[in-house]
């Protein structure tokens, strides 16, 4: 698998990230080994969890983390993995009240280590922001799960370009840690009506701040809950009753004409020019976080994670997408 160095842990992460929020939930323990040891096969070392994974099942919160870490202590690998996992989750009955604060993280930390048998997390994201926090005060916090070597990068998901663009300005001039690389919502395809208001997806502000500042991207729902894979397979008729309401759109529709087109040029599927318009992408690395269900969808990330589109490929769904560096 294309792999692409991460200089704030200074390893090598594979160029597709195994996202896991249906271990040990819809996903059981034996079934999720089974798919941890194909991404494995097919050389994938980036698996990332979070705390709040499981909270919606009998299973309750931390089932991924338990379940991976049950994973690294049967396969004897924990050091040859890089371990992604968040923190900091608003209540989910209370989404709009942050938990940034140092006794809230500093919880869901510890817990992520106990359930995940470890010692420290190579990269430890902020799930959400909190915007009536200061920086200074987020920041101060991870610098102390650094110092206690309880972590060795740090993240954030779900922030604007401004506030990263504000963490930063602190980072640099206090010498706190800084966010070695985000997690937003992106894919080729673009969502509306979006519940939780909580949830920043890539745009024009967002995807220029990563292009200006080369940080690394890992976005989730990187496939749009499968919408051009399942277009490709079934047509409209195949699309889960979410992925329609999010994503079955003109502009998302015209998308997929073109992925078909670079499909039929290239012989990839079009799932897979989906992925690799996000691993393809010039200005900054990205690093998709791809959920899989069964091995055979594991073993199909490697096409996935080693394709190439050409320039022209690049030009044409960028100016659909409507995200182009300055």
């Amino acid at each position: 698998m294309m792999m692409r160095r991460l200089d704030a842990l200074d390893r090598e992460l594979s160029a597709l990230c195994l996202g896991t929020m249906n271990f040990g939930a819809e996903l059981n323990e034996r079934d999720s080994f089974e798919v941890m040891d194909a991404f494995d096969a097919i050389g994938g070392n980036f698996i990332d969890t979070a705390r709040i994974y499981g909270a919606w099942a009998s299973t309750g919160m931390g089932a991924s983390e338990k379940v991976i870490g049950a994973w690294l202590r049967a396969r004897g690998n924990r050091d040859r993995m890089v371990i992604a996992t968040k923190g900091g989750h608003p209540q989910p009955e209370r989404m709009h009240e942050g938990r940034l604060d140092k006794a809230g993280l500093t919880a869901d930390l510890e817990a992520s280590l106990r359930a995940l048998g470890t010692d420290y997390i190579d990269l430890y994201w902020l799930h959400r922001d909190d915007t009536a926090r200061p920086i200074e005060d987020i920041l101060e916090t991870l610098a102390g799960f650094i110092r206690q070597g309880k972590v060795r990068a740090v993240g954030a998901s779900n922030w604007t370009g401004a506030r990263l663009r504000e963490a930063w300005s602190v980072s640099f001039r206090t010498d706190l840690p800084y966010f070695c690389a985000d997690q937003p919502m992106w894919s080729m395809a673009r969502a509306e009506g979006l519940a939780d208001a909580t949830l920043v997806q890539m745009d024009g502000d967002l995807y220029r701040w990563h292009a200006n500042s080369r940080m690394p991207c890992v976005p989730y729902t990187a496939q749009a809950k499968g919408f051009f894979a399942k277009l490709e397979r079934g047509g409209e008729g195949a699309l889960s009753d979410k992925a329609r309401a999010r994503y079955l759109r003109e502009d998302n529709l015209r998308l997929y004409d073109a992925a078909r087109d670079i499909a039929r040029e290239t012989g990839l599927g079009v799932g897979t020019v989906a992925i690799a318009y996000l691993t393809n992408q010039a200005a900054f690395a990205a690093h998709p976080i791809v959920g899989v269900s069964s091995v055979a969808q594991a073993r199909a990330l490697s096409e996935a994670a080693d394709a190439r589109l050409t320039e022209a490929h690049m030009a044409r769904l960028s100016e659909l997408t409507g995200l182009i560096a300055d």
